[in-house]
């Protein structure tokens, strides 16, 4: 199994999940057809989580993204939920400073997953 890169353009995130279970999403994820972007990275998820890892830290740092972009990256995260009983997971969830919107998005996701969420501010 190879990690999985994917650069970011303006609308949208860059992807960098790694074969250590260190996963990242960040920038902004406003693509036209969410779910053809989404769905190799759904792909790779599947793949990984059949490797058994012992650990899965996702970090999502996303300064916006929209309502599909949103239930894209739930499912993700409930995948990962799914899998938590094998393994230790965990999701980080980065906002910026003053970003009300993005800190209450986190904390909606939070209130969705039993998983360890932590949510942290990031200060310019």
């Amino acid at each position: 199994m190879e990690n999985f890169k994917l650069e970011g353009t303006l609308t949208l995130p860059s992807v960098d999940f790694k074969t250590d279970g260190k996963l990242s999403i960040t920038g902004r994820s406003i693509p036209e057809h969410p779910e053809k972007f989404y769905s190799p990275i759904d792909k790779w998820i599947e793949s990984f989580l059949q490797t058994n890892p012992a650990s899965i830290h996702l970090l999502v740092h996303l300064d916006y993204l929209n309502t599909h972009s949103t239930e894209c990256v739930l499912l993700l995260m409930k995948k990962l939920e799914a899998y938590s009983n094998k393994g230790n997971v965990s999701i980080t969830w980065l906002f910026d400073e003053y970003d009300e919107d993005m800190e209450t998005l986190g904390e909606d996701l939070d209130s969705l997953i039993r998983i360890p969420f932590e949510i942290k501010e990031v200060k310019e």
